[in-house]
């Protein structure tokens, strides 16, 4: 009888970690947390599926979204589900409809995937890991919580130790602020925000080149965007560089003091490695006061490592009940493919067992199991190996995996010795729970 076979391919844009690949993943994701949790942040989780409704309130392109419907669904059945493509648009559904039962401000963080209908490219994948913080309150939101999100940032960036960095800051209202003055109406600040965001794409002549299109625009205009472009200074030598412009409106004076109020509340670490750039833009049209990207300066090419800002209602289409904050994101797999493409984590550790016990004869494994469970229950992970073949093999088997040390049992003594496949030295253990604690 002819089998036949299912075929086997990879699917571009779903990226699948080898086994030592997803362990460095998760320590990445176990020292984002604790460090998120450490300023109060707490978990949540959504469903990986949303109303597609909910999902377009935002206006998001309706390619991106993958819908979600039965196999065997009639065809005149209409969609009704799609997988989120952002965390953003879950956290508005979810603060808007269990609102009454949390604490404000409402500090949460999600490590969750999402897909998005992208053409997969280096850095660009269809289903990947996002890990974001936000901080939500009623009615009013203060700049501290701003800071505070900076903050993390900086202090996450120093503990991936994934090389130097920049934290980029800048503030909606300046922008805004700045273009106004220069003679854009609201329709043409937005056009040339969305165009500004451009630059490290474009250069700078593709960027003028780009503004020159939009109505109305002087030249003057379209030469003093690209000059706050060049503008990169910490917050209180902002003023001092702004001042050449001659460009004052109350909503350019309140934009920078945004930005230096906030940069007084950094850690000096922080602010080591942090600048004010008028360059930052981000097109999304929903940011209001802070926008924030971290870049790897080693890695300009990949983009942004953390990005995010504040915006003053993140649920309007779901409640009338005005909810700002502010928060950032990490595109986590994007960051991984980085990480093992690069050799900026180790990926030398193959599994969680960090001893292995062998059997010398399936008389023995009861044991075996035994001596096991006392090395695990001291906070050990332990293999016993599955069959009692030669111990060659079974150390073969440990160096496999990356596993350092190998137990041997004497069943009649019940003595237990243990080989160090590193340093090849062999010792008697006279108290497993004891020497499973001064290696775990």
């Amino acid at each position: 009888m002819l089998v036949t076979m299912a075929k086997i391919g990879k699917i571009s844009g779903f990226p699948e970690w080898l086994p030592e690949q997803k362990i460095a993943e998760d320590r990445v994701i176990s020292t984002i947390r604790a460090i998120y949790e450490s300023f109060g942040f707490t978990p949540i989780e959504t469903p990986a599926v949303e109303l597609i409704s909910t999902l377009g309130s935002k206006g998001i392109i309706d390619k991106e979204i993958f819908a979600v419907k039965r196999l065997k669904a009639d065809e005149s059945d209409d969609a009704e589900l799609a997988l989120h493509f952002d965390l953003t648009v879950p956290l508005a559904r979810y603060v808007a409809q269990h609102g009454s039962f949390l604490s404000f401000p409402f500090k949460r963080y999600q490590c969750q995937k999402v897909w998005r209908g992208d053409r997969p490219q280096k850095g660009r994948f269809r289903e990947f890991y996002q890990f974001d913080i936000d901080i939500i309150a009623r009615d009013e939101l203060p700049l501290s919580c701003d800071a505070e999100v900076v903050s993390v940032i900086g202090l996450v960036m120093d503990a991936l130790q994934f090389g130097e960095y920049s934290i980029r800051i800048n503030n909606r209202k300046l922008l805004s602020g700045l273009y106004s003055e220069l003679g854009l109406d609201e329709s043409a600040c937005r056009a040339a925000i969305v165009i500004v965001d451009k630059l490290q794409k474009i250069g700078a002549e593709g960027v003028r080149a780009e503004l020159q299109k939009i109505s109305g625009i002087s030249e003057a205009a379209v030469e003093a965007i690209i000059k706050t472009t060049e503008i990169r200074c910490s917050a209180d030598q902002l003023a001092e560089r702004l001042a050449p412009l001659k460009l004052i409106s109350p909503l350019i004076t309140e934009g920078v003091q945004d930005l230096v109020t906030i940069w007084e509340l950094l850690p000096e670490s922080v602010k080591n490695s942090a600048v004010v750039d008028l360059s930052l833009a981000r097109g999304l049209n929903y940011y209001t006061g802070l926008i924030v990207e971290t870049t790897l300066i080693k890695y300009p090419e990949f983009g942004s490592v953390f990005s995010g800002g504040r915006y003053e209602d993140l649920a309007s289409e779901f409640t009338t009940q005005k909810l700002p904050g502010v928060g950032v994101s990490v595109g986590l797999s994007r960051l991984m493919e980085l990480a093992f493409t690069e050799g900026l984590i180790s990926t030398s550790q193959r599994s969680p067992t960090r001893a292995l016990v062998t059997v010398y004869s399936e008389d023995d494994r009861r044991l075996s199991n035994d001596v096991a469970q006392q090395l695990r229950s001291a906070g050990l992970p332990t293999e016993v190996f599955y069959k009692a073949p030669k111990l060659g093999k079974q150390i073969e088997y440990a160096e496999s995996k990356g596993v350092r040390y190998v137990l041997f049992i004497d069943a009649a003594t019940r003595e237990v010795k243990v080989k160090d496949l590193v340093t090849k030295e062999q010792t008697k253990i006279e108290n497993l729970a004891e020497w499973a604690r001064t290696i775990a």
